[in-house]
């Protein structure tokens, strides 16, 4: 029987199309961040922790928004590939290598993350973010609203929820 479940477990693999979590609200993402930064992806490396598979991005830092400076960050997302396996987690980041972003930053125990999956991290292009928030789900129900706004007016609403 356990060899019959492994079989059906191994044929008929479990497709997940999105992740429910909290919807975050721009304050929720200010409050909730241990850093914001803009920066520049300049690497990734995958591997196995276990039976999963991460990606670690190494960011330059090109400003730091909230938190201590740095010079660049280490950012640890579930999924990717190694071989032919692959691992997508639904709503979960990723990033390419030369990609700018605005990041909302989280520490999950020994590593860094970005708050509220793809909710925290906004793709920088031609002066403008966007954030891209599908394979989320929200426990109202209702969708989530992409945003396209410039990167200055962007920051400037992040400082202004930082002020006392």
């Amino acid at each position: 029987m356990k060899k019959l479940l492994l079989l059906v477990f191994l044929v008929c693999p479990i497709v997940s199309h999105a992740t429910t979590v909290e919807r975050l609200t721009l304050d929720d993402l200010v409050r909730k961040a241990r850093k914001i930064v803009v920066g520049r992806v300049n690497g990734s490396r995958t591997y196995w922790s276990g039976q999963v598979i991460l990606t670690t991005y190494t960011i330059d830092v090109q400003e730091t928004i909230k938190g201590t400076a740095s010079r660049s960050i280490e950012l640890t997302t579930i999924g990717g590939t190694i071989g032919e396996i692959t691992l997508h987690v639904a709503g979960m980041p990723s990033f390419r290598n030369d990609e700018n972003a605005v990041v909302f930053v989280e520490s999950t125990g020994p590593v860094s993350t970005i708050v509220g999956l793809s909710q925290g991290k906004f793709s920088v292009k031609n002066g403008e973010v966007t954030n891209t928030i599908g394979g989320l789900e929200f426990p109202d129900g209702r969708t989530g609203k992409p945003l396209n706004m410039s990167l200055e007016s962007f920051k400037s609403q992040v400082r202004r929820r930082l002020s006392p």
